[in-house]
């Protein structure tokens, strides 16, 4: 199982097994927290969940999957790509699932 999201012409996937890592910092949405926001919107929340991740490194790591699907260091690659794709597309909204 996986997230597929896309902001106008780009899509993007990763595996749902790192979101115990994405509702750690949004409990209500996880990753999904950025659905329905324009690119320039979504920017300052995907680099909160950045930071979160950096700088809860320990805890992470240690819920990371056991079937090595999905990492801490994959997980946090990912939102980057997010967040530059956001930059990309100011105007352009996320969908995703």
């Amino acid at each position: 199982m996986s997230y597929d999201l896309n902001i106008g012409d780009e899509s993007f996937n990763y595996t749902y097994n790192v979101s115990k890592m994405w509702y750690a910092c949004y409990p209500d949405k996880g990753i999904r927290k950025h659905y329905g926001l324009s690119g320039k919107e979504s920017v300052p929340v995907l680099r909160k969940l950045r930071e979160y991740m950096e700088n809860n490194y320990i805890s992470l790591v240690e819920i990371e999957p056991d079937n090595g699907w999905g990492s801490y260091e994959g997980a946090v690659q990912f939102v980057g790509r997010l967040i530059l794709a956001g930059i990309r597309n100011p105007n352009e909204i996320w969908e995703g699932d």
